[in-house]
């Protein structure tokens, strides 16, 4: 992030963007863990350099695809929520936006990107804050 010229005056956060996917299948989610095994996450990535012109439906499905593996099949849905990541050591800005998806079919394999996965009904879970990269990505799950 470039340093302001001006006293005050405040400089833009550059955004990376990440297009995620809530998979419900029956009154469960599907939560993946991060490769530290102590966050949860769920499947998605960031929009790459060159993808500019591709639809967001098909920048997510790469995601998908790459996480979860080729055989998993879902119905996508609208966004649904949003929230913010920032990691301070690496100056990485990240806005996520969140779709609904229903699971249909297939086998998930897990990349190398998460250490495992499980279907939660999110009633019973007790989600709480140290699950979670931030607050606000812990209040917009809890909402």
């Amino acid at each position: 992030m470039e340093e302001s010229n001006q006293p005050g005056k405040r400089t833009y956060a550059n955004y990376q963007v990440s297009l995620k996917i809530l998979l419900r299948k029956g009154s469960e989610f599907l939560f993946l863990t991060d490769t530290f095994g102590d966050r949860f996450d769920l499947p998605g990535g960031r929009i790459d350099n060159v993808e500019h012109d591709i639809p967001l439906t098909e920048i997510i499905a790469r995601e998908t695809t790459e996480e979860l593996g080729k055989d998993v099949i879902y119905k996508l849905g609208k966004p649904i929520f949003q929230f913010r990541r920032h990691f301070d050591d690496e100056g990485l800005y990240i806005f996520l936006v969140v779709y609904e998806a229903e699971y249909i079919s297939g086998d998930i394999r897990l990349s190398a990107e998460h250490l495992n996965f499980r279907w939660v009904n999110p009633t019973n879970i007790g989600l709480k804050e140290k699950d979670f990269f931030s607050r606000e990505e812990y209040l917009a799950f809890k909402n």
